[in-house]
């Protein structure tokens, strides 16, 4: 089967892969995670990639973000690390988001995440697995990649949870970093703390702005309507995506994908 994936300069397409998706589970040190997997139909071993929500949790936004990175060729896993039930109005998740056991969620739902996606039979124990999350999401994405050696590559999109700098020099892999100019939760002020400290720890890392987008501007389903400006911006962080995650993540120059 042959996947049609986007170059960087273009829009992303719903096409792709055939896929399947599920409810999925797991469990870590006796911490059960639920959760969301989608992967291409055809059953050959992928790069596994755990995708991490904003403080909403795994919203049906959530699972078509999750069906979409299947479509590209990855097995991708949202673990609802956000417990259901408190999530409730913006208040209600700010609460949930303020209260969240930080280091237990890293531990059981991000990095088990990743121990989970290499049980399966379509990641298996060699194939590679990177981490990305919006908002809560990506601030998170960013301790595990500082606390495990789980994850080969990252991608952060606009980080409302900031670690303390000092753990980002644990970071050992390649970073992608996503940031709207127009962003007053995750202000440029804000992004250039992050950016310098990354520069003074020696880690690679790519950055890239979208003018005129606020907080969360990539974070709705694939099909979603949205103006003009927005899609385009949101596409293109999608392709830049995909393509740095098959970059990172494919050990075969022969199956990495190629821009046009």
């Amino acid at each position: 089967m042959t996947s049609k994936r986007p170059s960087g300069n273009a829009v992303p397409s719903l096409e792709g892969d055939i896929i399947i998706s599920f409810h999925a589970g797991y469990e870590t040190n006796g911490v059960y995670t639920d959760a969301f997997l989608a992967r291409p139909a055809d059953g050959r071993p992928r790069p596994g990639v755990v995708l991490l929500s904003g403080m909403f949790g795994l919203t049906w936004t959530q699972r078509e973000i999750t069906r979409y990175y299947a479509r590209q060729g990855f097995v991708a896993l949202s673990p609802n690390y956000v417990s259901e039930g408190k999530k409730g109005d913006r208040a209600g998740a700010l609460r949930t988001k303020n209260s969240l056991d930080v280091e237990g969620t890293v531990a059981s739902a991000l990095v088990g995440g990743a121990n989970f996606l290499h049980s399966l039979p379509w990641v298996g124990p060699d194939n590679k697995v990177g981490i990305m999350g919006f908002c809560l999401g990506g601030g998170l994405a960013l301790l595990a990649l500082a606390r495990s050696d789980a994850f080969k590559a990252g991608v952060i999109y606009h980080q409302s949870l900031f670690p303390d700098m000092r753990e980002l020099e644990n970071i050992s892999c390649k970073l992608q970093c996503h940031y709207g100019t127009e962003d007053h939760s995750t202000p440029q002020a804000e992004v250039d703390a992050f950016t310098k400290a990354l520069d003074r720890y020696g880690k690679e890392y790519e950055l890239h702005m979208y003018e005129g987008m606020g907080h969360s501007f990539a974070q709705f389903a694939p099909d979603a309507d949205l103006p003009a400006q927005q899609r385009r911006a949101a596409d293109l962080s999608f392709a830049r995506s995909f393509e740095f995650f098959h970059r990172e993540l494919e050990s075969s120059p022969a199956g990495r994908y190629s821009p046009a």
